[in-house]
């Protein structure tokens, strides 16, 4: 694979894995770092690039794997003056409020079947089109507009029965 190839080729896959990168490292700055290790074994490994038939899923597994391998080698950090502030400032009613609900998705989606998390992650946290959804899991893509219907459905109810049971605990309360 020539320069030019690879920049055509592999180099436009950065945009749509800096968020997949980022969802998994969840430190921009690493994030950055870790995409351009990325990008440079993806240059060692153009040869095998060239070869492989999947080019899509061979970079998206690259790039969990890689991503995966830095968090096991991540150690507890200690939290900056700017993190504390930012945490600070969330503390907020509406903010913990905000960060609450962000919570219950986030526990809504982990709880999914593996294929339907899979989906909902690719589709709507990590923003890859269907084609490339198709790609990487082979599934048909109107069978993925199914899982991921069904995966937004359940993350939808469960985020609603848990609303809807605080809601009743604060009448409960209210009269009692």
């Amino acid at each position: 694979m020539t320069t030019e190839e690879f920049n055509n080729t592999v180099i436009p896959f950065s945009r749509k894995l800096y968020p997949m990168l980022f969802r998994i490292l969840k430190n921009e700055e690493e994030t950055r770092d870790a995409l351009q290790d990325l990008m440079v074994k993806l240059w060692d490994k153009r040869n095998d690039l060239v070869q492989c038939t999947n080019q899509t899923a061979y970079i998206i597994t690259m790039a969990k794997n890689h991503s995966f391998d830095l968090l096991k080698k991540k150690r507890p950090q200690r939290i900056s003056e700017k993190e504390e502030h930012k945490l600070h400032s969330l503390s907020t009613d509406s903010g913990m409020e905000i960060k609450e609900q962000f919570e219950h998705v986030r526990m809504a989606i982990e709880a999914l079947p593996e294929k339907y998390r899979e989906v909902i992650r690719l589709r709507d946290i990590d923003g890859f089109e269907f084609d490339e959804i198709s790609e990487m899991t082979g599934y048909e893509v109107p069978y993925i507009r199914v899982i991921l219907s069904r995966a937004r459905q359940k993350v939808k109810d469960e985020v609603n029965k848990k609303y809807e049971y605080d809601q009743s605990g604060k009448i409960a309360r209210q009269v009692l």
